[in-house]
């Protein structure tokens, strides 16, 4: 399964390969700093899930989760933030994404919640409220 990271935290991002990297199914095909390249690598590199934080600089990812699934809308969105408001995880929801996962728990969730949405499944972690 190909997925693209969007997040303009680079810890964050490392952290997201390291987990995502003792899969042998799960293949990151790009990590990007901005929703703008968000959007840009999701033309390229076609990927199942994007896994998109919502506050970027610039367009936030509430926005390209919208932009990349006008699209494309076969690609899975999966709302990775620590802003985890209901307002907001309702918006993403609402742009299109079918996930939410806090970074706080993207240790526990963030595999099974890719797979979720993967699937076409909607998946709300424990972090969202």
């Amino acid at each position: 399964m190909k997925i693209l990271l969007v997040d303009d935290h680079v810890p964050t991002r490392e952290q997201v390969k390291f987990i995502l990297g003792l899969e042998p199914d799960l293949q990151v095909v790009a990590d990007v700093g901005s929703a703008e390249a968000g959007i840009e690598a999701a033309r390229q590199y076609l990927p199942d899930v994007v896994v998109m934080d919502i506050m970027l600089p610039g367009m936030n990812g509430i926005n390209a989760t919208a932009a990349i699934l006008a699209e494309r809308p076969e690609t899975r969105v999966l709302a990775l933030s620590n802003h985890a408001g209901a307002a907001l995880v309702r918006a993403v929801l609402n742009a299109g994404a079918l996930g939410f996962v806090s970074k706080h728990r993207a240790a526990e969730e963030l595999i099974p919640a890719i797979r979720a949405v993967a699937a076409g499944k909607r998946y709300l972690g424990n972090g969202a409220e």
